[in-house]
This record gives structure tokens, sequence and C-alpha cells, in this order.
């Protein structure tokens, strides 16, 4: 375990601060009214477009994509990538299908129950099905990953921080309630780290060597 915080440490540094800072805000403020502080911030046109763009990076398919991308780069961090996201996804579309399908988003509230909301022009609205977040579950899986796979610090926080901003956006739309997000976001450590654990740490780890290449090198070998 320690050998896992010594890898990631400034990720997991700043995650343990927002954590923290995160329960706080879930356990001292009313949901509603804080989705209505957040909400306020929508209209500016530079921040509408970041964030209407910015929240395709919580999308699976994207993060599949970076997966592909790593096969013919390192098939061992490719594999550890699509592993995290199986566990963490798996997990937030298990709860979000079988504990808390009844849990609507905020747009619901605004169209049934009165809550005003700004929304952004052009983002396709939902109504059921708000927790957990799954954009937020795939975004720190994805950035805690790739925060894994690199050694530079300012590149660790740099992922962190897109982590955060990716997060956030679903709130910013209105897809999501902070709360959402906040254990979105734990769901997609907690599994990812998991991964790292059985990928870098584990007895497992000294199995999977021969899969710290490109993909086409293993092919190569084997046909060679």
């Amino acid at each position: 375990m320690k050998t896992l915080l010594k890898n990631n440490k400034p990720f997991y540094l700043l995650y343990m601060a927002f954590a923290l800072i995160g329960l706080a805000i879930v356990l001292l403020t009313d949901k509603f009214e804080l989705h209505s502080s957040f909400n306020s911030l929508v209209g500016f046109k530079l921040s509408d477009e970041f964030f209407k763009y910015i929240t395709y990076l919580g999308d699976g398919l994207f993060l599949i994509a970076i997966a592909v991308i790593l096969f013919f780069f390192n098939l061992k961090n490719a594999l550890f990538l699509l592993v995290s996201y199986g566990l963490s996804g798996g997990f937030t579309q298990f709860l979000k299908s079988v504990f808390f399908d009844d849990v609507n988003r905020p747009f619901f509230y605004s169209s049934y129950s009165g809550l005003k909301l700004k929304v952004v022009e052009g983002v396709e609205m939902f109504i059921h099905n708000s927790f957990p977040s799954g954009h937020s579950t795939s975004a720190f899986c994805l950035f805690f990953c790739l925060s894994y796979m690199v050694k530079p610090v300012w590149a660790k926080v740099l992922l962190f921080v897109i982590g955060i901003l990716t997060a956030f956006s679903r709130v910013y739309l209105s897809q999501h309630f902070f709360e959402d997000i906040y254990v979105g976001s734990i769901i997609g450590v907690t599994f990812s780290s998991l991964a790292a654990w059985l990928f870098y740490v584990s007895p497992l780890s000294t199995r999977l060597i021969k899969t710290d290449q490109p993909i086409q090198l293993i092919f190569s070998k084997s046909n060679g």
C-alpha cells in the first residue's frame, strides 16, 4: 500500500483535500440551495462553452479511446485503465440501477417542482438516474490512472485539476447535484486504486511483466 501511495502521492494528497472539503459541503448544505448557488454561474459564454465540452472527457467512450491508444505504447497500462473502468463504472451503474434508480436529476425538479435553473444552450438534459454520477466516476478513473502512469509532479497535479473540472461540469450543466459527483469521484479513485495495486504492486504484477510494452512488440515476438 505504501508503494501505491508513493507512486501517486500528489494526486492522492489533492484528492484527500477535495474529499474532506466535499464531505463538509455535502453534510452542511442543502443540495438544492447548493445547486442553485452553482447554477448562478451559468450564463457566461466562455464558461458555458468550456464546461459544455470538457464534460465529454468524462464519457466512457473517451476513456476507451484513450485505452486503445495506450495499447500501442504499453499494453499493461491499457489493461490497467480498462480494468479500472470496468470495476468503477460497473459498480456505479449497479448502484444507479439497483439502489438509486428513483433518484432524479436537477432538471427533473426544474420541470416538475419549480426549481429555477439556467441551462447551457445545446446541452441535452436528463432527468433520471442522478446518483452517483457516471461521468465523474469515469473522469476520476481516467485521470487517476493517467496520473499513476506519468512521473512529473506537475503532470499529476494537472491531471487532478482536469478531473475536478470534468466532474464539476456535470453540476455546472445541471446534469447532477454535487453529492452525485462527490460519490462518483470516490468510486472512481477507490476502484482505480485497487486496480493499480493489482497491476503494479501485488504478486500478480510480476506475471504481467511481458505486457509492459507496446502490443505490436508482443505480437512480433510471439510470431518471430
